[in-house]
């Protein structure tokens, strides 16, 4: 009697079971994917002049509610890059308390990464299968790089996401089919539209030149690679539409922050910082050989390099190339970003990782293709335990970066009880004058109002002024600064006294004896 009265509740719960399975499958990759990303986001300092530089124009906009022109906190307008990061830093801010801390700082990177691989993952589901999507978003989550990257307040993992967007909006938009409804294909125009001008905003030309350049090699290589039937189109008036959206989101703050700055935005944005680094004119600026992105890529997305060459190699040489219009959009992606950044004379290790999410829909393209055309094979099995192993090392490493090699860069470059004791004994709001300092991170941690010195007629004029002074700057420049300025200068604190390593740069605080 007993087993006939529990029967029914046995039924509900393997139905209740059964329904939830499939959100169970798809949660707990998404938690990895968030623990990868924001485990500890926040339990290190900021570690970079780009962290800490970040972090003080975000904070800065949440202070005085001035979101135009990126401005440090000596009032030094910060004109490297278009606000977009920092919009996104202060808006983590804000919701963080109205603080931009390391984890609010880091936030808009760690997000957008996992956006990414998301972004992969679906596109993959819905055009190639399951298994082509599982192997492409791992790829993309676990690479070398992208993890550590998109554990740092760096604009190039936005940037990788908007470009991500932009890409495979722009190719759903042009392979939908001629019997779609235009309402749904414009759509995915402008998706990709507003994805570029984002990019512009977050870094400027670079993103539009990289996405633009992509799309147009791929309707090239789909014209030669596929029938006119089959052939992916891009309307006219769908570009000339999507040129326009792209104006409307970025071009009102360029000419408005051209305008703000009476001309300078061009000269330092637009010459110094686009033209001069691609042309590697600015002695400032090193150049690198057009070499240098192949071992930087090849270190940068491991342990995946190690299949992505023979896969993609093999996919080339095989049907796939011809078959597969995805692996096809993976290579092209890749191939051409690679391009695009190798003909700049000044290169990082960062700028190519827009260049990613090509490699891995890439990789996961031939990879299953390769794995269907060895259906039962003892080398499919070989290599399913070979993906898994991969999986692993990538994942192992993680540990040994989140205990051993972020707390080794945190100590290496602490500023904060250095700047607590310069804070302690000249408190706000008196000017802390930094001379040739050369910090963002000692800057961010001692808040407003800085002023940022470089020449000794400066110092000097500064330092004439009666009145006590704290000053910072490197040791070996003390002597020289008394003897210029005619000013004793008492040490009040050194940054080696409140480091556990040495510094690589030595700094000392001084106040000047009345």
């Amino acid at each position: 009697m007993s087993s006939v009265l529990l029967t029914p509740g046995r039924g509900t719960s393997n139905r209740l079971v059964l329904r939830l399975f499939p959100f169970v499958t798809s949660a707990v990759p998404v938690l990895a994917l968030v623990l990868l990303f924001f485990f500890q986001l926040g339990a290190r300092d900021l570690v970079s002049s780009h962290e800490a530089r970040a972090a003080q124009n975000s904070q800065r906009m949440l202070d005085t509610g001035e979101w135009g022109l990126p401005t440090l906190f000596d009032e030094q307008r910060d004109l490297q890059k278009p606000p977009g990061y920092y919009w996104l830093g202060a808006v983590a801010g804000y919701l963080d308390g109205g603080r931009v801390s390391p984890w609010a700082a880091r936030f808009p990177a760690a997000a957008s990464s996992i956006l990414a691989v998301l972004l992969v993952y679906g596109f993959h589901r819905r055009e190639s299968g399951k298994t082509t999507a599982l192997v492409a978003a791992v790829a993309l989550g676990t690479a070398n790089h992208f993890i550590t990257i998109g554990r740092t307040a760096r604009i190039d993992v936005p940037l990788t996401c908007a470009v991500t967007v932009a890409l495979l909006a722009f190719y759903r938009g042009t392979t939908v089919g001629v019997g779609t409804r235009a309402a749904r294909r414009e759509g995915w125009f402008v998706l990709s539209a507003l994805a570029a001008g984002c990019a512009v905003l977050l870094k400027g030309p670079v993103g539009l030149a990289l996405i633009g350049s992509a799309a147009v090699a791929f309707l090239i290589t789909e014209r030669f690679a596929t029938t006119p039937a089959d052939r992916a189109r891009l309307p006219l008036l769908s570009a000339i539409a999507g040129v326009i959206v792209v104006a409307l989101v970025a071009v009102p703050w360029f000419v408005w922050a051209q305008h703000a700055t009476q001309g300078e935005f061009v000269r330092v944005f637009f010459w110094h910082h686009n033209v001069e680094r691609f042309a590697g004119t600015s002695e400032a600026l090193a150049s690198h050989p057009w070499w240098y992105y192949g071992p930087r890529f090849a270190m940068a997305f491991l342990p995946w390099t190690l299949p992505l060459v023979p896969l993609v190699w093999w996919g080339l040489r095989s049907g796939v190339w011809k078959e597969d219009r995805a692996f096809r959009l993976g290579v092209v992606w890749f191939v051409v970003m690679v391009a695009v950044l190798s003909a700049s004379r000044f290169k990082r290790a960062d700028y190519l990782l827009p260049a990613f999410p090509g490699a891995a829909i890439a990789l996961g393209c031939a990879a299953e293709r390769w794995l269907t055309s060895r259906a039962g094979a003892r080398s499919a099995v070989r290599a399913k335990w070979g993906f898994g192993a991969l999986v692993a090392g990538a994942l192992a490493v993680c540990p040994v970066m989140w205990i051993v090699v972020e707390p080794a860069e945190n100590a290496r470059q602490e500023k904060r009880p250095f700047a607590a004791a310069i804070r302690e004994y000249a408190p706000k709001p008196q000017t802390i004058l930094l001379f040739r300092a050369e910090s963002h991170l000692l800057a961010y941690h001692l808040g407003a109002p800085l002023h940022t010195l470089v020449e000794w007629g400066e110092l000097r004029e500064v330092l004439a002024v009666p009145g006590p002074h704290a000053v910072v700057m490197p040791p070996e420049y003390v002597d020289e600064a008394e003897h210029i300025t005619g000013r004793k200068l008492v040490p009040v604190a050194t940054l080696a006294d409140f480091t556990s390593v040495r510094p690589p740069r030595p700094l000392v605080c001084l106040r000047t004896a009345e």
